[in-house]
């Protein structure tokens, strides 16, 4: 019995010092943004059910947050619409004075960039939270948005259909005679907009891209509908928007490959603001500092195929590192480029009509 004690005490004794040596790792700022989190101990979050892993994503990452900081923040998620609407909704709040919907904002470069000017994010010095885990490199808009994860866009097509010689490298592989009517595109013209870049194509050289691709296109599709690739309704999808649903994909056993094309390789990014209405602001910036975690970065591929490519240990930095090897140069447009790059805009409309009205 006094041995059953001896053994419990020293349980609790290594268990209570186990915790003190994980909270003496965290940074001045970063315990106190914790006790401050604490403090108002709830988050509300409103987004679609197909980011970060809509309900379940919440529920696995409120345990993970509070098993990693000791803290019992409650996490309330609502599901919602697309991020351009749950972005406009937040503005709409905040220009009448009102709570935000959602304590966290999470967007696209394109979503972000006309919030930003509005001024309804806070400002928020991220690396101090993390030192060395968060750098400047992930922090975009005036210090007001924190990339979370990283999506590489590219041409998925079908293993099963398409000869190895044939298997596209280029952009410019589908304008060859083998693909015509075979193919699909997307309504959106996601990610060929940006060949429309200076530091890519430039405006006339991406139109006439995709006066040529939508001749050989016979399919507008959407980027969560790969299946239609798997089955083989189409032979390629040019382009996806992030590669994650490829991904998913060949996780279940699809026959599908993702080619980062060589000729209009980017990086794009998905990234988390704090809205000045956010009703728990400190426990919003604890959740965004925690999605760059090792711990929420291996739950967040687990859930959406996608992390962050700057960590030495992200599926995405492989897939970047492994094409820059063979010689790839990826484009990054920040936010502080789409601000700059305003037509852009317009070239996209200018190529929707294009893919669309044929």
């Amino acid at each position: 019995m006094r041995r059953l004690l001896r053994i419990l005490v020293c349980c609790a004794f290594f268990c209570g010092l186990s915790s003190s040596v994980w909270a003496a790792q965290w940074s001045p700022a970063m315990s106190a943004l914790i006790k401050d989190a604490a403090k108002e101990g709830k988050l509300k979050l409103l987004w679609g059910e197909g980011t970060l892993g809509g309900t379940k994503g919440a529920a696995k990452f409120e345990a993970m947050m509070n098993k990693i900081f000791g803290s019992d923040i409650r996490i309330t998620f609502t599901p919602g619409a697309a991020m351009p609407q749950v972005g406009s909704q937040i503005a709409a709040e905040f220009a009448a004075g009102q709570s935000s919907a959602s304590d966290v904002y999470i967007g696209a470069d394109s979503y972000l960039t006309p919030l930003i000017k509005r001024k309804i994010f806070h400002e928020v010095d991220w690396p101090k939270f993390l030192p060395g885990r968060i750098t400047n490199e992930m922090v975009e808009g005036e210090r007001t948005s924190l990339r979370v994860y990283t999506g590489i866009p590219g041409i998925p097509y079908n293993t099963k259909r398409t000869p190895k010689n044939e298997a596209p490298k280029t952009l410019k592989d589908m304008l060859k005679p083998h693909w015509k009517g075979k193919i699909a595109s997307t309504p959106y013209v996601t990610s060929l907009n940006i060949l429309a870049a200076k530091e890519m194509w430039g405006k006339e050289a991406a139109l006439e891209y995709v006066r040529q691709l939508s001749k050989q296109v016979t399919g507008l599709i959407r980027c969560n509908e790969i299946d239609r690739v798997a089955s083989g309704e189409f032979l390629a999808f040019v382009m996806d928007c992030s590669g994650s649903q490829t991904f998913e994909a060949q996780a279940h056993g699809a026959p599908v490959e993702h080619v980062i094309a060589a000729d209009g390789a980017m990086l794009r990014h998905r990234m988390l603001a704090i809205p000045k209405n956010a009703e728990h602001p400190n426990a919003a910036k604890l959740f965004a500092t925690f999605m760059l975690t090792k711990e929420a970065q291996k739950q967040l591929w687990d859930s959406d195929f996608s992390d962050m490519y700057l960590f030495p240990e992200s599926h995405m930095g492989q897939r970047v590192r492994a094409a820059q090897k063979q010689g790839v140069k990826f484009f990054v447009p920040t936010l502080e480029w789409v601000a700059a790059n305003p037509e852009i805009e317009a070239i996209s409309e200018e190529m929707v009509k294009i893919m669309t009205q044929k």
